[in-house]
């Protein structure tokens, strides 16, 4: 009977402390990732175009988290582009109201007004996601492009894919208007060879640098310099730096087309112009990742001449490859389901979903690292030896991949050495206060100092 009675109180006791120490076990469990509110819906705002999410990774992430999680609703909040005030309505709209805590959960952003986002301290930080997430791993990953989102010491945006400004043209056209186009040089070398292309368009109509515009703060940021210190709330357009690198953009901004000039462009021109040898340099094909691996074979199908493709070089550093970040993702402070949305945007960084099977035309390089590699894999095994669409009324039948461009591939997806996210109220301030410069009705120094008040007054807002 005695030791009938020592086993029972043996018995209860055990089973008082697993109660009592249930309750950290459960909070402590709380705290990671899979433990998710099923409860709580998680809105995202969508910019739709005719009814439709026209963006594989938002659709894919989409699909892929509400079969992974059903019992979480996805809240889809459609705004399209024809109706709801275009673009421009979108970005007033995400921004607004997320400012007010009354937006999306899930932040899935453009070229938005990141900067602003981020210094309204209205983001979560997913820096102790990540270091609470053992599987994941840093290492699978672009961490020169992911740091593009850290603002104060946290990381509040999470970069998904980024773009590289490049261009193309080819040996013939360069040997015909005699330039020597150094594959690794500066800024200023890079601009110094194409001076005598630039000179020689004199006003001719029919003769280009660009077909299409390039944008201002991409420009900056190929350059690797940042000229704004958001976090400081300073600006630095004083710097040398910025007025050379800003009369290289005129020369630029001077022989290319203009935005008011695009009414109609289909994508082509750039192709067909270095075919006609009425431009020197395309952008076409480049923001694509699929359409990048067979950029090669398209100029090289429709002109019949050796194909040179390469990044817009830094300032000063050679051989530097400068990013900027296509789309990110961000979680509202508010949000009350938290883990689940981290879960969101961890399917959205996955293989799976920066590597469609059968799609290569995913926008911008992936972060993930295996997915980049995935991608030319994908297209030397299943694109090699088809024939792609029409774009030069010439058959276009996709080549192997030249030792040149293996080589140039793997430095923009390995050898990113910096990466930023450009803002969309700074490209339109530095559009409309440096225009007239650029069009020579004002002196640069005049010129800057409009841009630079207004650009204080905006980044302390």
């Amino acid at each position: 009977m005695k030791r009938n009675k020592i086993i029972t109180i043996a018995i209860i006791v055990t089973i008082i402390a697993i109660i009592g120490i249930y309750p950290m076990i459960n909070k402590k469990g709380l705290n990671t990732s899979n433990n998710m509110n099923n409860s709580n819906p998680l809105k995202i705002y969508i910019l739709a175009y005719n009814g439709e999410i026209n963006d594989h990774i938002l659709q894919s992430t989409i699909s892929e988290f509400k079969s992974k999680y059903p019992q979480i609703k996805i809240e889809k909040v459609m705004f399209d582009i024809n109706k709801d005030g275009g673009f421009d309505g979108y970005c007033k709209k995400i921004l607004n109201d997320t400012l007010s805590g009354e937006g999306p959960d899930i932040l899935y952003l453009d070229i938005i007004n990141a900067k602003k986002l981020q210094k309204s301290l209205m983001l979560e930080d997913l820096k102790p996601f990540i270091e609470n997430d053992k599987d994941f791993k840093k290492e699978d990953y672009n961490a020169t492009v992911i740091n593009a989102g850290m603002y104060k010491g946290k990381l509040t945006l999470m970069p998904l894919n980024y773009y590289v400004m490049q261009y193309a043209t080819t040996v013939q056209l360069l040997k015909n208007n005699n330039i020597n186009l150094k594959e690794n040089c500066s800024q200023n070398d890079f601009i110094k060879a194409i001076e005598p292309y630039i000179a020689s368009i004199n006003g001719d109509k029919n003769k280009i640098l660009f077909p299409a515009p390039i944008r201002i703060t991409d420009f900056l940021a190929s350059s690797g310099i940042d000229f704004i210190d958001y976090e400081n709330k300073k600006v630095h357009f004083d710097k040398p730096e910025f007025k050379e690198i800003i009369e290289n953009y005129k020369k630029i901004y001077k022989t290319s087309k203009k935005e008011e000039d695009m009414q109609g462009y289909e994508g082509n021109e750039g192709i067909n112009g270095l075919k006609n040898g009425n431009t020197l340099f395309s952008g076409d094909k480049m923001f694509i990742a699929g359409q990048l691996l067979s950029l090669e074979s398209v100029i090289n199908g429709s002109t019949k001449e050796e194909p040179v493709i390469n990044n817009f070089p830094a300032y000063k550093e050679k051989d530097t490859v400068n990013a900027i970040v296509g789309h990110s993702m961000a979680i509202s402070k508010k949000t009350k389901n938290k883990n689940a949305a981290y879960n969101f945007i961890k399917i959205a960084l996955s293989e799976k979903i920066q590597s469609p099977e059968e799609n290569l035309r995913i926008q911008c390089m992936p972060v993930n690292k295996k997915a980049a590699e995935n991608i030319k894999k994908q297209y030397i095994s299943k694109e090699v030896g088809k024939s792609q669409d029409d774009y030069t009324s010439t058959k276009i039948i996709n080549q192997k991949l030249s030792q040149n461009f293996e080589r140039y591939y793997n430095k923009i997806t390995n050898k990113v050495e910096k990466a930023v996210i450009t803002d969309y109220t700074i490209e339109n301030l530095m559009k409309e206060c440096l225009k007239p410069y650029f069009q020579d009705k004002e002196s640069y120094e005049s010129a800057v100092k409009v841009l630079e008040n207004k650009v204080k007054l905006y980044i302390n807002e």
